[in-house]
Protein backbone atom coordinates (compact mmCIF):
# COMPACT_ATOMS: atom_id res chain seq x y z
CA UNK A 1 0.00 0.00 0.00
CA UNK A 2 1.34 3.38 -1.01
CA UNK A 3 1.98 6.13 2.03
CA UNK A 4 -1.17 8.07 0.48
CA UNK A 5 -3.81 4.60 0.26
CA UNK A 6 -2.50 4.54 3.73
CA UNK A 7 -3.37 8.20 4.57
CA UNK A 8 -6.75 8.29 2.66
CA UNK A 9 -7.47 4.95 4.23
CA UNK A 10 -6.63 6.31 7.77
CA UNK A 11 -8.60 9.39 7.37
CA UNK A 12 -11.81 7.69 6.10
CA UNK A 13 -11.69 5.72 9.03
CA UNK A 14 -11.27 8.75 11.44
CA UNK A 15 -14.87 10.48 9.53
CA UNK A 16 -16.31 6.36 10.68
CA UNK A 17 -15.34 6.25 14.04
CA UNK A 18 -15.68 9.67 15.15
CA UNK A 19 -18.42 11.26 13.01
CA UNK A 20 -19.16 13.87 10.73
CA UNK A 21 -20.14 17.40 11.65
CA UNK A 22 -20.82 16.08 15.18
CA UNK A 23 -20.64 18.27 18.52
CA UNK A 24 -17.18 18.91 19.91
CA UNK A 25 -16.51 16.27 22.61
CA UNK A 26 -18.46 16.47 25.61
CA UNK A 27 -15.35 17.21 27.50
CA UNK A 28 -14.62 20.02 25.81
CA UNK A 29 -17.31 22.00 27.62
CA UNK A 30 -16.08 20.59 31.31
CA UNK A 31 -12.84 22.47 30.48
CA UNK A 32 -14.01 25.36 29.68
CA UNK A 33 -16.78 26.10 32.41
CA UNK A 34 -13.65 25.27 34.58
CA UNK A 35 -11.53 28.41 33.21
CA UNK A 36 -14.80 30.24 33.71
CA UNK A 37 -13.45 29.76 37.41
CA UNK A 38 -10.03 31.37 36.35
CA UNK A 39 -8.98 34.99 38.36
CA UNK A 40 -7.78 36.57 34.88
CA UNK A 41 -10.77 38.07 33.11
CA UNK A 42 -9.48 37.67 29.63
CA UNK A 43 -9.76 34.31 30.50
CA UNK A 44 -13.06 33.65 31.68
CA UNK A 45 -14.42 36.44 28.87
CA UNK A 46 -13.04 33.57 26.48
CA UNK A 47 -14.14 30.71 27.95
CA UNK A 48 -17.77 32.45 27.96
CA UNK A 49 -17.27 32.85 23.94
CA UNK A 50 -16.19 29.31 23.64
CA UNK A 51 -19.03 27.75 25.17
CA UNK A 52 -21.13 29.46 23.15
CA UNK A 53 -19.22 28.32 20.19
CA UNK A 54 -19.69 24.61 21.63
CA UNK A 55 -23.59 25.49 22.06
CA UNK A 56 -26.08 23.33 24.27
CA UNK A 57 -25.47 20.21 23.00
CA UNK A 58 -22.56 19.66 25.41
CA UNK A 59 -24.22 18.98 28.78
CA UNK A 60 -21.79 21.48 30.23
CA UNK A 61 -22.41 24.30 28.53
CA UNK A 62 -25.83 26.13 29.99
CA UNK A 63 -25.65 25.60 33.24
CA UNK A 64 -21.99 26.97 33.14
CA UNK A 65 -23.05 29.75 31.21
CA UNK A 66 -26.15 30.79 33.34
CA UNK A 67 -23.52 30.94 36.50
CA UNK A 68 -21.16 32.65 34.48
CA UNK A 69 -24.33 36.09 34.62
CA UNK A 70 -22.85 36.08 37.90
CA UNK A 71 -19.82 37.07 37.39
CA UNK A 72 -18.44 40.03 39.31
CA UNK A 73 -16.89 41.69 36.01
CA UNK A 74 -19.25 43.25 33.47
CA UNK A 75 -17.48 42.03 30.27
CA UNK A 76 -17.85 38.33 31.39
CA UNK A 77 -21.45 38.75 32.29
CA UNK A 78 -21.75 40.35 28.46
CA UNK A 79 -19.95 37.54 26.81
CA UNK A 80 -21.87 35.04 28.91
CA UNK A 81 -25.49 36.57 27.79
CA UNK A 82 -23.42 36.77 24.12
CA UNK A 83 -23.26 33.07 24.22
CA UNK A 84 -26.48 32.11 25.79
CA UNK A 85 -28.36 33.79 22.79
CA UNK A 86 -25.83 31.63 20.51
CA UNK A 87 -27.44 28.80 22.12
CA UNK A 88 -30.96 29.44 20.85
CA UNK A 89 -34.54 28.56 22.36
CA UNK A 90 -32.62 25.60 24.87
CA UNK A 91 -31.16 28.67 26.71
CA UNK A 92 -34.65 29.89 27.80
CA UNK A 93 -33.65 28.42 31.29
CA UNK A 94 -31.81 31.70 31.64
CA UNK A 95 -34.95 33.65 31.24
CA UNK A 96 -35.30 34.85 35.35
CA UNK A 97 -31.52 35.83 35.20
CA UNK A 98 -31.64 37.58 32.67
CA UNK A 99 -35.02 39.69 33.46
CA UNK A 100 -32.78 40.26 37.03
CA UNK A 101 -29.68 41.37 35.18
CA UNK A 102 -32.25 43.66 32.65
CA UNK A 103 -33.55 45.19 35.23
CA UNK A 104 -31.65 45.59 38.10
CA UNK A 105 -27.73 45.04 36.76
CA UNK A 106 -25.20 48.00 37.35
CA UNK A 107 -23.66 47.49 34.05
CA UNK A 108 -26.08 49.64 31.42
CA UNK A 109 -24.61 47.46 28.78
CA UNK A 110 -25.14 44.23 30.65
CA UNK A 111 -28.94 45.18 31.03
CA UNK A 112 -28.94 46.09 27.66
CA UNK A 113 -27.62 42.77 26.20
CA UNK A 114 -30.12 41.03 28.56
CA UNK A 115 -32.89 43.05 27.31
CA UNK A 116 -31.67 41.83 23.67
CA UNK A 117 -31.02 38.71 24.67
CA UNK A 118 -34.90 38.18 26.62
CA UNK A 119 -36.21 39.68 23.08
CA UNK A 120 -34.43 37.20 21.18
CA UNK A 121 -35.13 34.18 23.21
CA UNK A 122 -38.87 34.81 23.45
CA UNK A 123 -39.25 35.52 19.67
CA UNK A 124 -37.65 32.02 19.10
CA UNK A 125 -40.70 29.98 20.98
Amino acid sequence: MRHKDLIGATLLLALFVVGCGRAQPTMAGGKWAEVLRDPDIALRKKAAFTLGNIGPTDPAVLPALIGALKDPEAGVRREAILALVKCGPEAREAVPILEELHQRDRDAQVRDYAGRALEKLRAER
